[in-house]
């Protein structure tokens, strides 16, 4: 698949990712969304800002001829650093929310890179 239309898949997901993060916050926690306290549905929502941020300002530097890589490559970043976290941190995650987290995250990130470095070969 080319780099390109990888870079913008992921950066169209991270954008409604974080958009149903903005919107809908406690649909995004599961189950437990419902009883979710207010200072948790905040942090969802900075949370979706931050995706929203990255996956615009890559859909944006995408459409350039000579496209600017480095949207893709912070987006790869945060993705990582997501995933590390939650393997880190997956006593306090809790096995629901360390699988949740690493099955978008994970995926992202290993497509993030691969989409940025074959961009920047080209």
């Amino acid at each position: 698949m080319d780099d390109l239309l990888i870079a913008r898949l992921v950066a169209a997901g991270r954008v409604l990712f974080g958009a149903l993060c903005l919107g809908v916050p406690k649909m995004i926690v599961g189950p437990h969304g419902k009883d979710a306290p207010g200072p948790l549905l905040w942090m969802i929502r900075a949370f979706g800002i931050r995706d929203m941020v990255l996956g615009g300002g890559a859909l944006v530097s995408l459409n350039d001829d000579h496209p600017d890589t480095r949207w893709v490559e912070f987006g790869a970043l945060a993705d990582t650093a997501d995933a590390v976290t939650a393997v880190v941190f997956r006593d306090e995650l809790g096995p629901t929310f360390t699988v949740a987290t690493l099955s978008l995250a994970a995926p992202a990130s290993l497509l993030g890179w691969k989409a940025a470095f074959g961009l920047r070969r080209r």
